[in-house]
């Protein structure tokens, strides 16, 4: 009875090797996390503005799960980065960022390359900051938005790829809607 449990033991957990070897490719079911960092970008229109930096560092995290036809669904956060604008002795400052849920297909282009579409909506917080000399202000406002992203990752690993990507969305604060658009690059880990 022993040797039989023994067997049955051995067996289980040559199974689930296989399995754990299994998931982590590009054709199987399994789950992934994604880190990137990189550069957001505002399109607001700075005609006029003595100072205006429509480009800052931001990044994204996002957690999905992969069904094993190229199909995946994800949820992440997306942080566009902080823009700044000054005008004498005003000051401006708006940090729009983002919580999402997507919906992705890869298209394996072989073995070690992927394209990869998203497609999903955001609820998208735009902060904005005032100061007028010694005076500060704030106001911050969500709204849900449509996000898109496009990507290529190559694997570095079987559970490792490394990902180039673009995701865009409006933010929004007092009526007033801005493109913003982070360009990042990161690391894709099946688990």
């Amino acid at each position: 009875m022993k040797k039989i449990a023994l067997s049955l033991a051995v067996l289980a957990l040559a199974a689930g090797a296989q399995a754990q070897t299994t998931r982590s490719g590009s054709n199987a079911e399994h789950n992934y996390g994604l880190l990137s960092l990189g550069q957001g970008h505002l399109n607001a229109d700075c005609s006029g503005i003595q100072t205006c930096d429509r480009n800052a560092a931001g990044g994204k995290a996002m957690f999905g799960h992969a069904f094993g036809n190229g199909f995946a669904v994800e949820g992440g956060y997306t942080n566009f980065g902080k823009f700044r604008a000054s005008q004498g002795a005003v000051g401006l400052s708006g940090r729009p960022e983002a919580l999402s849920l997507s919906g992705a297909y890869t298209a394996h282009l072989s073995p070690d390359w992927g394209l990869v579409g998203r497609l999903g909506v955001a609820r998208v917080r735009t902060k904005v900051n005032a100061e007028v000399g010694t005076l500060t202000g704030s106001s911050s406002e969500s709204r849900t938005q449509p996000i898109a992203g496009l990507g290529v990752n190559y694997a570095l690993t079987p559970s490792t790829r490394v990902e180039l990507g673009v995701d865009a969305t409006r933010a929004q604060i007092q009526g007033e809607r801005q493109n913003v658009r982070l360009v990042s690059l990161g690391a894709r880990m099946a688990f």
